[in-house]
């Protein structure tokens, strides 16, 4: 268990943690949600992150137009996405996650998110503006690190 106390060391290696608990995290939504690892990864991508169409999205997965067109029909048949036009670009298609999708998702992630929420609020306005500078700089250093482009991050 991590000391109340840390060091430098200690912080790099507690973000390491963090990262390698972030594949069992994604195995426990995939299995609650009875999808496949990558078609997890593909929602992830769909949520919060600028209107993405299957070529966007195997951009973003680093696989081709052509698979990620197949992993798209995929989840558009299982009812987690939905295909429209993009408004402002007729021509294009945009992928869209369905309500029930992020019922479901919300559903499965809701205890981690209440267990955050609740370490959040043992600290006060300043020590959680303090942990959001440090995790936003770590964030920042990751995407540079891996070269993640800022429009992958945020909407």
């Amino acid at each position: 268990m991590p000391v109340a106390t840390a060091t430098r060391i200690d912080l790099a290696s507690m973000v390491a943690l963090v990262v390698r608990l972030a594949g069992p995290i994604n195995q426990l939504m995939a299995r609650e949600l009875g999808l496949p690892l990558n078609d997890l990864a593909a929602l992830q991508h769909l949520v919060g992150l600028p209107p993405a169409g299957p070529a966007e999205l195997g951009r973003r997965l680093g696989m081709s137009s052509a698979s990620a067109t197949v992993l798209a029909d995929r989840l558009e048949r299982a009812g987690y996405v939905r295909r429209h036009r993009d408004p402002h670009d007729r021509r294009r298609v945009i992928l869209e996650v369905t309500d029930t999708a992020a019922m479901r998702a919300q559903t499965a992630i809701g205890p981690l998110v209440e267990a955050l929420n609740s370490i959040s609020d043992r600290h006060d306005v300043a020590g959680q503006q303090q942990i959001n500078t440090y995790l936003a700089a770590v964030i920042d250093a990751m995407a540079e690190f891996t070269g993640a482009d800022d429009s992958e991050l945020t909407s």
